[in-house]
């Protein structure tokens, strides 16, 4: 226990001076804690209403601290080679993980104690002190699902060679077992209701029978949600809607759901051979080879030579990047992520209009394909900095705005084919199972999908090549999401939103009823609030249905004309700034 002990404090040591740590606890407070702010108070909703909600924020919230600071525990000591240091010394591997557990344990439950601390003062200035129970029931079963996330992320840390397949095994589970994306709802339970039902109909959660209340506890985030409802419930006030027994089936799913990944990460990490080995040339080296071959036929002079050099770098790093795992973990998971909530929402409902349901559809791509945009883009040019291949290219008659152009070329190229297919399976699926193709609608919404995966995927690719390292990249692509979010917990609705009213109406407010139906605002709301690409894309998108008469127009020519040009300058300003300060660097 002493050699585990150990490793545990010399890591903890480390991970507190982890810039990822910081910055991801930094983004867990500036996303949570103003909405939180905003909506602690009985004239929104009572306290019982409110807690819940508070904790299905945090659910997703928490998962960034957790991979921020358990991804790279036991994978980055091996990538480094300095497991071997460690384990040199009267240490076991199981210590080394153990350890590792302990440290990456006590800083996600400190950090997100910190900010229940946090929420708790805003939720006694709202409510006052009369609900304090019902509020730790909530912040200790969030700690607990803290904790049991920390665990997963550091059993996978310990079962796979490299960190970026950490990330995508957690992406991947949480695709699976996650409320938001349902995979579990429409792929799992279904299968699972053949031997009670003989059919995949799945019945009604109001009258969900004891099997179906079962399965559903399958999913260990279901189960643990379910579990912490029964206890806010026990707490009171309200009474709880199901037995004892079901809540504690489904806290033991969600203790097993943490326990099985680490025993599976220790044997494999008992067994895993940490020698140096040869992984073969890089996706760097390949794309050197490539650019190589066409050497005699691209020349050295004029336009249309830097455009030849341009396209052959481009077409060699489309080929090695689709042979990349991330990028086709990327592509893959846009298909669990998009293909669930194509099959269940291209359906018309009591109160919904076909219409309706095609204007939403493009709601079903956005996040998923900016999850797309920032995996294909994030490392096109750092990734070979980093790894030194950016030399080697160089060293051919290729410049660096022929390999910054090359690159941004073939990503956009991988995020809109990546797309086509699933809005060509959207479009089936409105045309077999609504009354009407709509056709012009599809035609303008793909359009519009296209727009975004693209600008999206040119804005990573410029960040890209601005920074050094892959971790920044990540960082600012991810900051600029949080500052440009336009939803009720992105910091543009907290703070710019209000900043840019206080010279015309003299109150830090946004102006009431702009983001009603059909109100866009004062005119000089409209062009500030506009600013911001994603209204801008937006707004793109209102003028494509509109268009093709799928909508109607809220907005004027010239509104729109400024929404353009928003959404150009996003996508070409970060593309130069980072050719610029690429061309500027040093790669020696």
């Amino acid at each position: 226990m002493s050699r585990v002990l150990a490793v545990a404090r010399e890591d903890l040591r480390h991970a507190l001076r982890d810039r990822l740590l910081w910055g991801a606890t930094l983004l867990l407070g500036l996303i949570f804690l103003p909405s939180t702010a905003n909506s602690a108070t009985s004239q929104v909703r009572p306290a019982a209403e409110h807690v819940p909600l508070l904790a299905l924020d945090l659910l997703t919230y928490t998962l960034v601290v957790v991979a921020a600071v358990g991804y790279a525990a036991v994978v980055g000591e091996r990538e480094a080679g300095t497991d071997r240091l460690v384990l040199g010394l009267p240490a076991t591997r199981r210590d080394l993980v153990v350890g590792k557990l302990l440290s990456r344990t006590a800083v996600v439950v400190a950090v997100v104690g910190a900010v229940l601390v946090v929420a708790d003062a805003l939720f006694l200035v709202g409510y006052g002190d009369a609900h304090l129970a019902l509020f730790w029931t909530m912040g200790a079963g969030m700690l607990a699902y803290a904790a049991v996330w920390t665990a997963v992320t550091v059993g996978y840390s310990a079962a796979f060679d490299s960190r970026y397949r950490v990330l995508g095994a957690l992406v991947a589970t949480y695709g699976v077992f996650g409320v938001t994306v349902n995979v579990w709802g429409v792929v799992v339970e279904p299968l699972l209701a053949v031997p009670f039902t003989g059919s995949v109909g799945v019945p009604a959660y109001e009258t969900a029978p004891l099997w179906l209340q079962v399965v559903e506890r399958l999913n260990p985030m279901q189960g643990f949600f379910e579990t912490l409802q029964w206890a806010l419930a026990a707490v009171g006030p309200g009474t709880p809607e199901t037995g004892a027994g079901l809540a504690l089936f489904g806290a033991g799913t969600f203790l097993a759901f943490g326990a099985v990944p680490l025993w599976v990460g220790l044997r494999r990490f008992d067994r895993a051979d940490l020698t140096d080995g040869a992984d073969g040339a890089g996706a760097g080296d390949r794309l050197w080879r490539a650019v190589r071959r066409h050497t005699p036929r691209m020349g050295s002079g004029g336009a249309s030579a830097g455009a030849s050099r341009a396209w052959t770098v481009a077409r060699a790093d489309l080929r090695h990047a689709v042979q990349n795992w991330v990028v086709a973990g990327a592509v893959g998971l846009l298909v669990v992520l998009v293909v669930p909530d194509l099959w269940t929402g291209v359906e018309v409902s009591e109160g919904t209009t076909a219409d309706r349901v095609v204007r939403d559809l493009p709601l079903t791509f956005l996040l998923p394909t900016l999850v797309l945009a920032v995996a294909v883009g994030y490392r096109a040019v750092v990734g070979e900095r980093e790894a030194g291949t950016d030399r080697l290219v160089l060293g051919l008659p290729v410049t660096r705005r022929d390999l910054v152009v090359g690159k941004a070329c073939s990503r956009v190229a991988i995020a809109v084919g990546a797309l086509v297919p699933l809005v060509t399976v959207a479009e089936l699926l409105v045309a077999v199972r609504l009354p009407d193709p709509h056709v012009g609608a599809f035609l303008a919404w793909g359009s519009y999908l296209l727009v975004f995966a693209a600008a999206w995927t040119a804005f990573v690719v410029g960040v890209s090549a601005a920074v050094s390292t892959r971790y920044r990249a990540l960082a600012t692509v991810f900051a600029t999401y949080v500052l440009f979010s336009p939803s009720s917990t992105g910091l543009w609705d907290l703070l710019v939103r209000p900043l840019f009213s206080m010279p015309f109406t003299g109150r830090f407010a946004t102006p009431e009823g702009v983001h009603a139906v059909n109100v866009l605002g004062p005119v000089w709301y409209r062009y500030l609030d506009g600013l911001n690409p994603i209204v801008a894309l937006g707004r793109m998108q209102d003028l494509l249905l509109g268009l093709a008469g799928a909508g109607p127009l809220y907005g004027t020519a010239p509104l729109y004309a400024y929404s353009v040009a928003v959404v150009a300058l996003f996508a070409s300003l970060p593309l130069y700034v980072g050719y610029r300060r690429f061309d500027r660097a040093d790669l020696g």
